[in-house]
Parts: structure tokens; sequence; C-alpha cells
């Protein structure tokens, strides 16, 4: 087959899209946020970029729900930020600039897919899963808030959902008791982060019903508190070019959930490792978290007392050991030529002090 060449005939004013949508964006979203997102790009070449929610919802036959969903599904993206006065009124759209979005100082908000669970928090009993017959399919397809759950799935994904997708979503809304602005918000946190698998957004509920997430704010602040942390590890190691990886993410769980430390201490750990061993470790990192914990470190006040103790400790240790290389000598030279002078290794010596210590 020949090759096509792409070519026009006049000069037509034109609207900038950037590639990178087009390379990394487009081919994932549901084709009717893609309407919206080129809409607003045309609006910014307008002379006059003023429009409302129904402007845009009577230009592509949408409702104003429809079109609010794209934009949250764009700002989930960063490829928008929306802005909202006192009243909680849209009053702005900033479109992101693409050169500059994923630069360090942006916190990453990755989804752990099985979070660990809280020690102190112990896991619920999840109803069991059964198999809703054709009536029951039914007869829960006809609440308006279910019809919409199942409409802003399909949108989402941007295929029709089968019979084992409807069933896990009504499990959610069923048995587990999500409310419906639940499941929308964990849809929208999994396709933000290209997991666009039921059965992946079915284990983030199951998770969450475990950890007693039944309400929109629930999740909102079990994120938020989780997001802190890993903001602060990804900053402290010094990670701005990917999001951490599912083990590393159940470290930082384990962390602020288990050992209950501060962002600010957690951080410090990360800090102390870079320096000690020049290299990223959650590893060594966790064995410097587990030992403050041993000695019930809260403050970084608390930190540095353990440090001086440290420091004075192993200044005696050094001390007995010179002591006792100049009596060796000593000996020697007093003609005891037969006694088997003693060697000190400092590193072990170190070794067995930092062991005691901990």
């Amino acid at each position: 087959m020949a090759d096509i060449l792409l070519k026009r005939d006049s000069t037509l004013a034109a609207t900038y899209v950037p590639n990178t949508f087009i390379d990394e964006y487009m081919t994932h979203a549901d084709g009717e946020f893609v309407k919206i997102y080129l809409y607003l790009l045309r609006c910014m070449n307008h002379p006059d970029p003023m429009f409302s929610i129904s402007d845009i919802a009577d230009k592509f036959d949408h409702t104003e729900k429809d079109v609010t969903r794209a934009l949250k599904y764009w700002e989930k993206m960063r490829l928008l930020r929306l802005e909202f006065n006192g009243q909680e009124e849209l009053t702005g759209i900033c479109l992101s600039d693409f050169t500059s979005r994923n630069m360090p100082h942006a916190p990453q908000t990755p989804m752990p897919a099985e979070p660990a669970a809280d020690k102190k928090t112990p896991k619920r009993t999840l109803p069991e899963r059964t198999e809703y017959s054709r009536n029951q399919l039914a007869l829960l397809s006809e609440s308006e808030s279910v019809k919409e759950i199942l409409f802003v799935t399909e949108r989402y994904l941007g295929h029709t959902l089968n019979n084992t997708e409807i069933q896990m979503i009504l499990y959610w809304l069923d048995k587990l008791k999500f409310s419906p602005s639940l499941v929308e918000y964990l849809i929208e946190q999994c396709v933000a982060k290209n997991h666009m698998s039921i059965r992946y957004m079915d284990k983030i509920a199951l998770s969450w019903a475990e950890s007693g997430i039944r309400t929109l704010t629930d999740a909102k602040q079990a994120l938020q508190t989780h997001d802190h942390a890993v903001y602060a590890v990804q900053k402290a190691f010094g990670i701005s070019n990917r999001t951490l990886a599912q083990a590393e993410l159940k470290f930082v769980h384990k962390w602020s959930k288990e050992l209950h430390f501060s962002d600010e201490i957690i951080a410090l750990a990360c800090e102390k490792t870079i320096l000690r061993i020049h290299q990223i470790s959650f590893d060594y990192a966790d064995s410097i978290l587990q030992n403050w914990k041993q000695h019930n470190v809260r403050t970084v006040n608390d930190v540095k007392l353990l440090d001086a103790q440290y420091q004075e400790a192993k200044a005696k240790k050094v001390s007995a050991g010179k002591a006792a290389i100049r009596t060796a000598k000593g000996t020697a030279a007093g003609g005891f030529a037969n006694f088997s002078q003693r060697t000190y290794n400092y590193e072990e010596l170190e070794r067995e002090l930092l062991s005691q210590i901990r």
C-alpha cells in the first residue's frame, strides 16, 4: 500500500494541539472528554474567552454534569486546573503548560493496588459476594443513581460494561454500601492513573471496605494522608521522574500508618539513608525508623538526642580501644616480646556499637 502525503490547500485559522496530548492522552480518554478539551483549546484563541458550563453543554448536546465530569477528568490528568470562588462556583479554567507539567514540585498521587492494613484498625468482615439474577439486576438498575454510575463508568472506560463488570459495581453499591459519589471517585482515581480494569478497581474497593471507608469524605482523608507521606519520601529521596512501586508504597504505608511517624520524621530517615549509603534504599530507611521506634523517637529533637548519645558512646569505645593499644605497645616495649599484641578493627568496633545502640 502506497504512503499517504497529508497536506492542505488553504491557510485557515487553526488551533494548536500539543503533540503530547495526541500521543499520550487522547488515545486513553473517552471521545466526549477529548471533544471538551479540544473545545477549550479553541476557546483560548477566541477574542473573548468567556463561556459557561451550560454553553459547552449546549454546544455538544451534553448535560452540565457531563461537561463537569470531563473537566474533572482532565484536572485529574493535570492538563488543566479548575478555579472556584468562595461559594464553590467554577470561575476559571487554567490550561497547563505541557513543558512544565511534570516538574519535580508537582506531587504525584499514586493509587496503591492493595494498601497494607493498619495494625490498629482491624479488617472488617466483608459481605459475601453473590451473583445477581436478571430480575435483581433489572430492579437495581432502575435506580437513577445506579444508572448514572454505570453510565459514568462506561464513559471513563470507553466500552459497554459486561455482566461481570456490572456485578462488581452493584456489589460495591449494594453490599459494601458505598455511596454513588464514592464509587465515582474510586473510578476517577483509578482511571487517572491509567488503571482501566474493573478488577483492579474491585481490589481498591475491597481494601477501602476493610478499612471502614464508606463515604467520599473518608476516602479523600485517607488518600490525602497517604499522599502527603508519599510526597515527603519522594522529595527526600529525590525521586521526581517516576511514581513509587507497590513494594515502596507498602514501606511508606508502614511508616505512616503502623509506626505512626510524621512526614517530617519519615523524610529525615530517608535523608539520613542518602547521607550514609549514598543511594536510595527503602530497606535501610526502614531499619532507621525501626530503631527510632524502639527508642521511642517522635520528634526531630528526639533524633538529635539519640544521635548525640550514639556519638558519645562511639567516642568512648574508640578511646578505650586506643588506650588498650597504647597499653599493649607499652608492655611489648617493656620486654615481654612473646606477648601477643592485640589489634583493633575500628570499623568492626563501630558496627558492634551500632548493634548495641539499636
